[in-house]
């Protein structure tokens, strides 16, 4: 059942039991007790528990205290360091980000909205998107655009990435941006739409978008649920600043 290759005994169980997880469990399930997965793989009670252990230390599962251990749900990376979409990112992780609901607002001429000043236009396109990861709530997406840059969208919008959408149809493709991101609690809505309690904690992510040309082109207003993601930024010793 295990290989003499080396690898400690313990981390090939990890292994297994990791691989019998993603086939055979969802969130919030618990696996079997140590004595169970010590008869089942034939190994001593001390690797059950270090193979665990590794499990924990990955969030992969949670013990609860004379409850038992549980599968928890998998934070995503979110590599901030590249512009990208949410999808085509995720993609390359092997998760399957899909859209629950969509719709398409024009906010007109005489409606007050700061984003109009960001893009310096007079008619906004929002596009508000319920989305979702391996088919469980996981964000709120809105996506502001000047509506003469992007004429009928909401006729022709058909790919689950936006970003890869604006190129093809449009050939729209972001060079630079600037994003915020903030903690948050979730309001009445979001709770709804995200299927957690009022007062869950959010990450928020609000960006400009810019062309090649460094013009604005899109503001986008992405809600997350916290417990799902994980933020990565790459930090340099910039020489200048010690000047």
């Amino acid at each position: 059942m295990f290989a003499k290759n080396g690898i400690p005994l313990y981390l090939q169980l990890k292994e297994k039991l990791l691989e019998d997880i993603k086939l055979n469990y969802k969130v919030n399930d618990i696996i079997p007790a140590e004595g169970k997965l010590e008869k089942k793989y034939e190994v001593s009670r001390i690797t059950v528990r270090k193979a665990i252990e590794e499990l924990e230390k990955d969030n992969v599962v949670i013990k609860k205290q004379g409850k038992g251990t549980y599968v928890q749900e998998q934070k995503i990376l979110y590599d901030a360091n590249s512009i990208g979409s949410l999808t085509q990112r995720l993609s390359k992780q092997k998760h399957l980000l899909t859209t629950k609901s969509i719709s398409f607002e024009i906010i007109e001429k005489e409606e007050e909205h700061f984003v109009k000043d960001m893009l310096n236009c007079d008619k906004l396109l929002c596009i508000r998107r319920t989305r979702l990861l391996d088919e469980v709530p996981f964000a709120l997406m809105i996506n502001y655009f000047d509506v003469n840059t992007v004429p009928d969208i909401d006729k022709k919008l058909n790919l689950e990435s936006l970003y890869a959408f604006l190129k093809e149809e449009y050939n729209i493709e972001f060079y630079n941006a600037e994003e915020i991101v903030e903690a948050k609690a979730a309001n009445e809505s979001e709770s709804e739409k995200l299927n957690i309690k009022e007062g869950s904690p959010l990450l928020s992510l609000k960006r400009l978008s810019y062309d090649k040309n460094n013009k604005p082109i899109e503001y986008s207003n992405l809600v997350i649920k916290a417990d799902m993601y994980k933020h990565k930024i790459i930090l340099s010793n910039d020489k200048m600043s010690n000047l």
